[in-house]
């Protein structure tokens, strides 16, 4: 009892003299600039560590981008060294496939001698190997044949033949194809190519010597190299 009174004596005499009118907002103002300074100090924590994880993920993101520009310089080279492998090598589809059947250099001559008429004209000399591709099939289709020439010279003569005026007649009256053997990249974007040549967003998408190329409206011809080259040609007319 006597403290309670003690402590009401102080306070009393704190408030009558105008002590604790004074200090109060000196207290006050102490305790803001404290807080104030403490949350700074973490803010400035926190802009700091931000500015580091900024700063990582700038390294990140560089070292990512320079990973994917070397992937894709790798990849593009393997594609060509697997490319450059298959020059002297053609794909003829539409043969007609009998029972049986145990060697395809015949009908590759055929094609090439009876249809496109070479000159030269090949001989069984000038093809290393040939054979269907895949498992019979069926639906009663003929397998493509794929043809590997001893030469560069000789794959490069059916290749001229059926470039020609009446080489591309006879090959579309007859129903065959004979193409250049290209790596699962290339063949993808010759694709992608072509589907834009069916939109009308291109003139014509063509293979050549394992190279894809195609023409444009303006008639521009153009190599392409990966499938971002035909983003440009993306676009309705």
């Amino acid at each position: 009892m006597a403290a309670v009174c003690r402590q009401d004596t102080i306070v009393n005499a704190f408030q009558q003299g105008g002590v604790l009118a004074a200090i109060v907002p000196t207290i006050v103002s102490a305790v803001r600039e404290a807080v104030v300074a403490s949350i700074q100090a973490e803010l400035a924590k926190y802009h700091e560590e931000l500015h580091q994880q900024r700063e990582e993920f700038k390294d990140l993101t560089t070292q990512y981008n320079n990973l994917k520009d070397e992937h894709n310089t790798l990849q593009a080279k393997v594609n060509n060294l697997e490319q450059y492998s298959r020059r002297n090598c053609v794909i003829i589809s539409g043969i007609p496939e009998s029972p049986g059947e145990r060697s395809t250099d015949n009908s590759v001559l055929s094609v090439a001698n009876d249809k496109l008429k070479c000159d030269p004209q090949l001989t069984i000399n000038d093809i290393d190997r040939s054979h269907r591709l895949g498992k019979p099939r069926g639906d009663g289709k003929p397998r493509p044949i794929i043809a590997k020439f001893c030469s560069y010279r000789s794959k490069a003569t059916i290749m001229r033949a059926k470039a020609t005026t009446s080489g591309r007649a006879v090959l579309r009256e007859s129903g065959i194809f004979v193409n250049d053997n290209l790596t699962k990249a290339n063949m993808s974007l010759l694709k992608d190519a072509r589907s834009l040549v069916k939109l009308n967003l291109l003139n014509q998408a063509w293979s050549y010597d394992g190279k894809i190329f195609i023409k444009t409206l303006k008639d521009e011809r153009r190599l392409l190299f990966a499938s971002v080259d035909l983003d440009i040609y993306r676009v309705s007319k």
